[in-house]
C-alpha cells in the first residue's frame, strides 16, 4: 500500500493543477467541505499544490514545513472527525516504515482553530535525515527534514529584512497642523506594511535585537560572517537607531510621535500634497520620549563594547535628556488628531484607546485600573527607560546617576514584572534586560520567580490546542467593552507576541541550564520550539508565515505580504499572523468574528489586518531562529546525557 501511496505522493506535481481547483472551491466553501473532500480523496495529500491559497487546508496535516531538530519534542497534527485512536508511521523518502504508534490524544473542536484533530508525538525518533514523511491510513504530510539546523539560510534572510527595509535620505518637512517648521532628513528602516518610523515600535524592535547581542555575544559577527554583504548585528543597530537622535526637535522637550513618507487624510491633515512622497511629521508626545530614552540608553552599553567612547557618550547624553524631559515635562497623550500620514498610531492604552471597530474613535489616551488592570499605558515606558539607562549608567561608571535610578526603579510599581509583551506592554523587556546584566546589589529574586512562573504557565498552554500556542485563548483580558462578544485573543500581531514569550522561555531555558539543571532547560527550550514549529506550519492554516521562494522544501510559505517596499520573490519577510482583534475593514479577511482566532487570516489577497510585515515581528523572529539552531542542540543534548 505505501509504494502505492509513495508513487502518489511524488506524482503530486503532476495532479495539482487540476486538483487544486477542485480543492480551492472547497475551501472557499467552508471547513466542513475539506473534511469531506480529505476523507473522500486517499490522494489528497499527495497531489495538493505548494500554493498559498487556502489548498493547503486539504492536507489533513499540520507540520513545521522546515523540519524538527533531532532530540526536540516532535508534535505533529491530524485533522480528523473521528474520534477513534489512529495509526500513524513515519517513512523515508522510498516510502519504508521507519516507526510507528498509536495516538489517543484527541483535541475536540479546539477554541482557538475549530478543528479536532489528534496530536502525534514522535519524539523518540531521531535519526537525522531529509524526506521523511508522515502518514495516517493513505493520507500523508508534506516531507520534512531532521537535522540540527532546518532552516538554513533562510535564518539569514530573516535578519536580512532588516536592511532591506532601510530608507535612506527622507526628507520630512510637512507637519500636522503645521505645529512646526523644522526640516529633518532621515535614515531609517520602514515600520511596516507602509513606509513610516514609528519610535514606540522602533524601540521595541532595537530592543529585541539588542538583548540578543547581550545575551549571546557570539552573534554579532554570526549573519556578517555568513554572508556576504549582510550587517553585522552591532553594525545593523547603529542604523537602526540613528533616527531616535533627531525626535526631539529645536526648542522641544519631548519626542515626535510618528514621520511618514506617504501623506493622507486618514487621520490628521499635513500641509502641502497627499500621496507617495509627501512627507508629514506627527506631534511630540511623552511615550516616544520614552521610547528615545531607553533606545539610546541601549546603545551606550553596546557602544561602549563594540564602538567608541564618544558615540558612547553621546547616546548617554541623549537618553539621559530623554529620560529627565519626559518625567519633568507635564504628561503629553496623543490621539489621531495628532497622527498623520498613511498607518496608525500607537496609543498609550492599546485595549481601550483602539477600538476594535477601526470606523470608530474613543480617547486613546484612557488610564487607571478601570480601563486596563495591567497598568501598561504610559507606566510600563517609564520603567523600561529608567532600567535601560540605569545600565548604561552601570557600564559607563556614572555612580551618581546609577544610584538615582536605581531608587526609582525599586519604587516602581513595574519592577520585576514579567508577563506578555509588545509594544504596548514593555515592562518585561526592562526585566529580561536585568536578568541578561545581574547588576551587583540589586535583587532579582522576584524577577527569576515571575520568569519561571509564566514559562511554567505557557508551557500549560501549550497543552491545550495546538502544541505552539503560548496563551490562554479563553481569556478575558483583552475585553474592554468594544465587541467583547466577538472573541479577541488572537490580537493583531498574533505572531509577534507568542514569539515574544517564546522570548521569555529562552531566557529560563538558559538559566536553568547553567545551573545545571539540564532537565528543565530542555522542557523550557521544547517550548521555545513548538512556537517556531507553529509559526512555520502547525497552525490553523497550514502556512509556514514568511515568504521563503528560495526555499522550496518549505511548503506552503506565505507568498504575498501586505509590503509597500520589499518584493515578496525576497525570502524572510514574516507576517503579522491571525487577527480575531478587528479586521481593520481589510476585505481580503474573514468576516469579522466569523472564524475562531486562528483561522482569522486572508486565504486570499495581501490582507494587512494579518499579512501585514512589521519590524518587530522581524525583530522577534531573529532571536528565536538563532536560539533553535545555535542554542538549543546543546541544551537537549545535555537534558539527554543527564537522564
Amino acid at each position: 500500500m505505501y509504494d502505492a501511496n509513495f508513487r502518489s505522493f511524488m506524482l503530486r506535481g503532476r495532479l495539482r493543477t487540476i486538483f487544486s481547483v477542485f480543492i480551492l472551491g472547497c475551501v472557499l466553501a467552508g471547513s466542513e467541505s475539506v473534511v469531506s473532500a480529505q476523507e473522500s480523496s486517499p490522494l489528497a495529500a499527495a497531489a495538493l499544490p505548494n500554493l498559498d491559497d487556502g489548498s493547503q487546508l486539504t492536507n489533513p496535516f499540520r507540520i513545521n514545513y522546515a523540519g524538527y531538530l533531532p532530540l526536540q519534542q516532535k508534535i505533529a497534527v491530524f485533522i480528523s472527525n473521528d474520534k477513534k485512536p489512529i495509526q500513524w508511521q513515519l517513512l523515508n523518502a522510498k516510502g519504508e516504515v521507519l516507526t510507528s504508534g498509536t495516538s489517543k490524544d484527541y483535541h475536540l473542536n479546539d477554541h482557538a482553530s475549530g478543528d479536532s484533530f489528534f496530536r502525534i508525538d514522535f519524539s523518540h525518533f531521531t535519526t537525522p535525515g531529509d524526506g521523511y514523511f508522515l502518514a495516517v491510513g493513505e493520507r500523508t504530510s508534506h516531507p520534512f527534514s531532521l537535522g540540527n539546523d532546518p532552516y538554513g539560510n533562510l535564518k539569514l534572510d530573516v535578519f536580512g529584512y532588516f536592511k532591506s527595509h532601510r530608507r535612506e535620505g527622507d526628507v520630512f518637512s510637512r507637519s500636522v497642523n503645521d505645529w512646526t517648521d523644522h526640516k529633518v532628513t532621515m535614515n531609517f528602516i520602514a515600520d511596516a506594511g507602509d513606509q513610516g518610523y514609528y519610535p514606540v515600535n522602533a524601540a521595541e524592535a532595537k530592543w529585541s535585537l539588542i538583548n540578543l547581542l547581550e545575551t549571546y555575544p557570539a552573534i554579532n559577527s554570526y549573519y556578517s560572517g555568513k554572508r556576504a554583504g549582510m550587517s553585522s548585528v552591532y553594525d545593523e543597530l547603529v542604523f537602526f537607531a540613528s533616527p531616535m537622535y533627531q525626535l526631539i526637535f529645536p526648542g522641544q522637550k519631548l519626542a515626535v510621535a510618528k514621520l511618514h513618507t506617504n501623506s493622507n487624510d486618514t487621520w490628521a491633515k499635513c500641509t502641502g500634497t497627499t500621496g507617495q512622497g509627501s512627507s508629514c511629521i506627527s506631534m511630540p508626545e511623552t511615550k516616544a520620549t520614552y521610547s528615545v530614552a531607553r533606545s539610546l540608553g541601549a546603545m551606550a552599553r553596546l557602544h561602549a563594547s563594540y564602538g567608541t567612547a564618544e558615540q558612547s557618550a553621546l547616546a548617554y547624553q541623549h537618553a539621559s535628556n530623554a529620560l529627565n524631559n519626559a518625567e519633568t515635562e507635564d504628561f503629553v497623550c496623543r490621539g489621531p488628531e495628532s497622527f498623520g500620514g498613511e498607518g496608525g498610531y500607537y496609543p498609550n492604552n492599546d485595549n481601550y484607546g483602539l477600538w476594535r471597530d477601526p470606523q470608530s474613535n474613543r480617547t486613546p489616551c484612557a488610564s487607571g485600573p478601570e480601563f486596563d488592570p495591567r497598568d501598561d499605558n504610559v507606566n510600563d515606558d517609564h520603567y523600561a527607560a529608567l532600567v535601560e539607562v540605569y545600565l548604561a549608567a552601570l557600564t559607563l561608571g556614572h555612580s551618581k546617576d546609577a544610584a538615582a535610578l536605581k531608587s526609582k526603579i525599586l519604587a516602581h510599581k513595574h519592577h520585576q514584572r514579567v508577563s506578555q509583551f509588545f509594544w504596548g506592554a514593555v515592562s518585561t523587556e526592562a526585566s529580561l534586560s536585568l536578568l541578561t546584566h545581574k547588576p551587583a546589589g540589586l535583587d532579582l529574586a522576584q524577577a527569576e520567580k515571575n520568569l519561571f512562573s509564566y514559562s511554567e504557565q505557557v508551557l500549560k498552554y501549550q497543552e491545550v490546542g495546538y502544541p505552539g500556542v503560548t496563551f490562554d485563548v479563553k481569556s478575558n483580558q483583552w475585553d474592554a467593552g468594544d465587541h467583547n462578544e466577538v472573541d479577541n485573543n488572537f490580537r493583531w500581531g498574533s505572531n509577534r507576541m507568542q514569539l515574544n514569550d517564546a522570548r521569555i522561555l529562552m531566557r529560563a531555558a538558559d538559566i536553568s541550564h547553567t545551573r545545571g539543571n539540564h532537565a528543565a532547560a530542555a522542557r523550557y527550550t521544547n517550548g521555545v520550539l513548538r512556537v517556531l514549529d507553529q509559526m512555520f506550519g502547525t497552525n490553523g492554516v497550514a502556512l509556514a508565515m514568511l515568504t521563503a521562494p528560495a526555499y522550496p522544501h518549505i511548503e506552503h510559505a506565505v507568498q504575498r505580504t501586505h509590503d509597500a517596499l520589499v518584493d515578496d520573490k525576497n525570502s524572510g519577510k514574516f507576517v503579522l499572523g491571525p487577527n480575531n482583534w478587528t479586521n481593520a475593514n481589510d476585505q481580503a479577511m474573514p468576516k469579522f468574528g466569523s472564524q475562531p482566532g486562528m483561522k482569522m487570516f486572508a486565504l486570499t489577497g495581501t490582507g494587512w489586518s494579518s499579512r501585514e510585515i512589521s519590524i518587530d515581528a522581524n525583530a522577534s523572529l531573529v532571536p528565536v531562529m538563532y536560539f533553535a539552531t545555535e542554542v538549543a542542540p546543546a541544551y537537549l543534548e545535555a537534558a539527554k546525557k543527564a537522564q
